[in-house]
């Protein structure tokens, strides 16, 4: 196939059929008497038996505004059915699907980490790790989605596609308060992994750490040529980018192999060097250094990994030292690859990624409640705490037996249960303290059976058990779709779990030993 393409809009539509075979595709940017230059280069899964009009499960959507009035060359071998399913279009279409009331899921495709998660002008940005043409991984590009209270989003363009450099690999974004690398102090600055050798365009060349800034608050990110941090080791990736306001610079913190994470510092930004190698146990991926405060406001420096492993320690701005055992912050592993936001003052905030199968629709993978993260002093040390950002707390509206709440939500007496449901929409929090610290506490919840014994500390669903702590009497439950977050004992524990069905109803009965309120979100 080779397409000629005028572009006379601001997107450019691709049919997308999931699942399928994987093929190259390829689209240059034609000027006269010159050789097409190549832009994109895509694994997009295709129905090879299609005739006459193709049917897909979605339409990937690239946006292509910047070439306006030009024409692309799209190359590839599809069907004569594929290349007719093309097209061009000034308006931005989204899917209309049954999906998480505040929990993001993006239109189509497949997401997994958090990246680039900045606060700016008051909008809170979430960029993340993005396959637009697959419900499974590939292409990784940057997705990204905006809110105003980190609960209700909505999808913006894709602001990285993969390159001669390799695909777009996870990352971070801070402001360029002191006007760093030539750029305003408005910019906004974001690193980012080159995964060279990662598709066919970048084959031959390594991992490499690089920067995207952006001049219209997020929107558009231009890419620099060159990276900021060569290669240290062969897939080294993720870069996490801080100010030290004590010993004055900038600090990255980089996974380099296996168990392995590096400390890099730099007073530019442009040039960095090594100041810490070290290995933690299990750890890999996804590295984040958290400066957290507890309601004593004491502090306690915590080293955080992909896989919600957490190492308390010490931090100077150079070396990290880790001190007392490795915390787990999550009951299993379902939450994944965490980050935290730049850009808030006052208080630590972290998104994860949920690593969910696809179930039929055209989304694969969303993300956690966003949480403010802090710690506890005990007798053994500092322990992590995770709680719902006080957004969701100041946005529930309660409900309760003496009427329906204003989104429609209502709590029922029936057949010795008590049933609770929120407003078509709306996610379900139930708040409860338990009045005997023995009990089993059942739930049914979206068609499963939920059950926490406080005396041997499993929690189960579905009889799956996850071992989350013996003796917890203040739960908050959040059911979204087919999640349940569990926040125990004020967040001193956080399970993620899936239940049967996306249609949100809980039932509980009436003799249940325990304090409880119910709200819609």
């Amino acid at each position: 196939m080779e397409k000629i393409c005028p572009i006379r809009g601001e997107y450019l539509y691709l049919p997308v059929c999931a699942g399928r075979e994987e093929r190259k595709l390829e689209i240059f940017l034609k000027s006269e008497g010159e050789t097409p230059e190549k832009i994109f280069e895509f694994m997009v899964p295709v129905d090879g038996t299609a005739a006459g009009g193709y049917v897909c499960d979605f339409y990937a959507q690239i946006p292509v505004r910047q070439y306006q009035g030009r024409e692309f060359l799209i190359c590839g071998e599809f069907p004569m059915a594929f290349e007719e399913g093309i097209f061009v279009s000034g308006k931005r279409q989204t899917e209309n699907q049954a999906r998480p009331a505040v929990h993001f899921t993006a239109d189509s495709g497949w997401t997994n980490d958090p990246n680039g998660l900045i606060y700016a002008e008051g909008i809170y940005h979430l960029y993340f790790q993005y396959n637009p043409f697959n419900t499974s991984w590939n292409n990784m590009s940057w997705g990204h989605a905006v809110s105003e209270d980190l609960l209700h989003w909505k999808q913006q363009d894709t602001v990285l596609f993969p390159n001669g450099s390799g695909t777009m690999f996870s990352g971070c974004a801070i402001g360029n308060d002191r006007g760093m690398l030539g750029l305003p102090k408005e910019a906004l600055l974001f690193f980012y992994t080159a995964a060279g050798g990662s598709n066919d365009w970048s084959r031959g060349r390594e991992f490499t750490q690089k920067i995207a800034y952006s001049l219209d608050g997020g929107r558009t990110l231009c890419k620099m040529e060159e990276p900021c941090l060569p290669t240290v080791c062969r897939e080294n990736r993720d870069p996490k980018v801080y100010w030290h306001e004590e010993s004055q610079a900038y600090v990255m913190a980089l996974w380099l192999e296996e168990n392995d994470f590096g400390i890099f510092r730099s007073e530019d930004l442009a040039h960095w060097e090594q100041s810490d190698r070290f290995t933690l146990e299990g750890a890999w991926e996804c590295p984040d250094l958290l400066c957290l405060r507890s309601e004593d406001g004491e502090t306690c420096w915590f080293f955080w990994a992909a896989d919600g492993f957490c190492f308390p320690g010490e931090f100077d701005g150079y070396h990290f030292r880790p001190e007392g055992s490795r915390q787990r912050a999550y009951v299993n592993s379902i939450p994944y690859a965490a980050q935290t936001y730049s850009g808030v003052t006052g208080r630590v905030i972290s998104i994860p990624w949920l690593r969910m199968e696809n179930d039929g629709r055209p989304f694969t993978g969303t993300y956690g409640i966003p949480v403010e993260l802090g710690c506890k002093k005990t007798g053994e040390g500092c322990v992590l705490t995770q709680r719902p950002v006080r957004e969701l707390l100041e946005s529930r509206v309660r409900i309760g037996i003496e009427g329906a709440a204003p989104g429609g939500g209502s709590v029922v007496q029936e057949g010795g249960r008590i049933i609770c449901r929120p407003g078509k929409g709306k996610a379900l929090v139930l708040e409860m303290r338990a009045l005997d610290g023995g009990a089993v506490y059942t739930w049914e919840i979206n068609g499963s059976r939920v059950c926490y014994d406080p005396l041997s500390g499993l929690f189960a669903v579905d009889g799956e058990e996850s071992r989350v702590g013996c003796g917890y009497r203040e739960l908050t439950l959040i059911v979204d779709d087919r999640i349940l977050e569990v926040f125990f004992e004020g967040g001193i524990s956080l399970g993620t779990f899936l239940l049967q069905g996306q249609e949100v109803g809980l039932a509980m009965p009436e003799a249940f030993a325990a304090e409880y309120t119910a709200y819609e979100v």
